[in-house]
């Protein structure tokens, strides 16, 4: 009986499923912000891919409290970091549906009247947000993409820095 010699298939090594990538959102004026959100994620089949983020943004928004009487103005500024965990569907090649867990927290000064003058008092709190959504990818090389991604967060509430929908831009880069 003859043998087959046909090579043998390998698997993919771990490494060539990871894509790294993320986005950076800047402005800057009034309202100042810096958002850096890199993402390491992992290809569990062609269509199916999870990952883990990270999240900074710094917001700035300048003379945000005018006190009429004094003429004190304050700058409202917070510190926001966290991390997620995410999953990605990809329906059809360019088509994709996303859902994603982030846990941020919020460095902010609350700002209040007192005595006659304004105080500050540095405080924080952890906003909890559950998003889901979907996206469009034009690919870039054989395993990188750049994407737009339009998300609802499920459990938006008064400190969340996100309103409904959120939209996201960034790229991907694999192996």
């Amino acid at each position: 009986m003859a043998q087959d010699n046909k090579p043998e298939e390998m698997s993919p090594r771990f490494t060539d499923r990871l894509i790294f990538g993320g986005s950076l959102g800047l402005q800057f004026g009034t309202l100042t912000l810096i958002d850096i959100s890199p993402v390491v994620g992992y290809r569990i089949t062609p269509k199916l891919e999870a990952g883990l983020g990270a999240t900074y943004k710094y917001y700035k928004y300048k003379d945000f409290y005018f006190d009429q009487t004094t003429g004190q103005k304050f700058d409202l500024k917070s510190n926001i970091f966290g991390g997620s965990v995410y999953t990605r569907y990809h329906i059809l090649e360019n088509i994709f549906l996303h859902g994603e867990f982030e846990r941020l927290r919020y460095d902010y000064d609350d700002i209040y009247y007192s005595g006659g003058t304004f105080m500050r008092n540095a405080t924080h709190t952890y906003i909890n947000s559950l998003m889901v959504g979907g996206g469009l990818r034009q690919r870039i090389a054989n395993n990188s993409y750049f994407y737009v991604l339009a998300l609802w967060n499920l459990t938006e509430d008064a400190m969340s820095p996100y309103s409904n929908p959120i939209i996201r831009m960034g790229m991907l880069f694999g192996r």
